[in-house]
């Protein structure tokens, strides 16, 4: 692997995403917007409520916007991969190291470009490249966390406890 990418966000006011940023931008989307019994809020409500709880957190406008910025890149490009197969590949390429040399030749050129498609969805080096390796990292340590939430707030519903 090559050394670190710092990411765009390293020199911008050296702001970066951080596992304190990332568990603030989830509780935000676990608590904002909905009345102590997990009910929906009115909207002016809502907003008071929201904007109460990212002062309690401690967020500001920038810190969700890029916290969303970098989660939507790297959950959709891994969504991409489960769908495209590249979890897939990775059990296949497990599977063929047990075949004889000329059987397992044989199908990695059957399976060659295959396998190239499914590894560069699955690098999430444009990610990286983007958002640098530190922020990519934070993400993946809670990424099935992180995708629960996102998910749910991609169909509306948000995210309660």
């Amino acid at each position: 692997m090559s050394a670190p990418r710092p990411g765009p966000e390293a020199s911008d006011a050296g702001w970066g995403l951080t596992p304190e940023r990332l568990e603030a931008w989830l509780a935000y989307h676990r608590q904002a917007g909905s009345k102590g019994d997990g009910g929906p809020l009115e909207p002016l409500a809502r907003a008071r409520a929201e904007l109460e709880t990212r002062r309690r957190l401690g967020l500001t406008e920038v810190d969700l916007e890029r916290t969303d910025e970098i989660v939507a890149a790297v959950v959709a490009q891994r969504t991409i991969a489960t769908l495209t197969g590249a979890e897939a590949v990775k059990e296949f390429e497990r599977v063929t190291q047990g075949l004889a040399p000329e059987q397992r030749q044989k199908v990695e050129q059957a399976f060659g470009d295959v396998r190239a498609r499914a590894k560069q969805v699955s690098s999430l080096d444009a990610e990286r490249a983007r958002f640098g390796d530190a922020a990519v990292d934070v993400v993946l340590a809670r990424e099935a966390e992180v995708t629960r939430v996102w998910n749910s707030l991609l169909d509306g519903r948000g995210e309660t406890r």
